[in-house]
């Protein structure tokens, strides 16, 4: 499951194809544009999860849990467990491996002493970075071919569609969880505010 920062790039495309196809067309051909999108959302997908592996080959679901710990830091394995759709024992081995290459450690929660938290260590957090700039390196190779005006008109659009797809906390996170979501904060992000609302 890789579809954060992907979501965001095939929401954005498709509307671009929208408007191609309205300006050529005059008219919407769904079926057409159902088959782009899936060519999209695979070869992008594929893409990102190609970066992201040349780093070292780890497993994507590894990537994934490292980096939604360095953005909700004091969490716990439950959380982590829904936001990667991982069985609990599943989560467990993943964090041991973690915490074993030096990239999570495990603390006592302060706010009840019985619950184990997670955050990530300065190497886990070099990591995160550096995945994140995997993944951004492909979708900005894709923004790229985007002029100015192009990318002004799709964010309304693309807020719009990420709030109508998150339906609470849990959906948030796992949009989100190959963001940089100190960048989206700033802003204020369309998923978490959507999660806030639907709450």
């Amino acid at each position: 499951m890789y579809f954060s920062g992907v979501l965001q790039a095939v929401c954005f495309l498709s509307i671009v194809f929208y408007d191609s196809v309205i300006y050529n067309a005059g008219m919407t051909d769904d079926n057409y544009l159902k088959n782009l999108l899936g060519a999209f959302a695979t070869t992008i997908a594929s893409n990102i999860e190609m970066e992201i592996a040349e780093l070292d080959g780890r497993s994507l679901s590894h990537e994934a849990a490292l980096v939604a710990i360095n953005n909700h830091p004091n969490d716990g394995i439950e959380m982590l467990s829904k936001v990667l759709g991982l069985t609990h024992s599943g989560s467990v081995r993943l964090v041991n491996n973690l915490v074993h290459d030096g990239f999570v450690d495990r603390h006592r929660s302060k706010i009840d002493a019985r619950a184990v938290v997670l955050c990530v260590t300065d190497a886990g957090r070099n990591r995160a970075n550096k995945i994140l700039l995997a993944r951004e390196k492909i979708t900005s190779s894709v923004l790229d071919t985007l002029g100015e005006n192009e990318k002004e008109r799709i964010i309304p659009i693309l807020e719009t569609i990420l709030s109508a797809m998150t339906d609470n906390v849990v959906e948030a996170r796992r949009i989100c969880r190959f963001c940089n979501e100190g960048v989206c904060r700033k802003a204020g992000c369309p998923v978490e505010i959507a999660a806030t609302k639907k709450a």
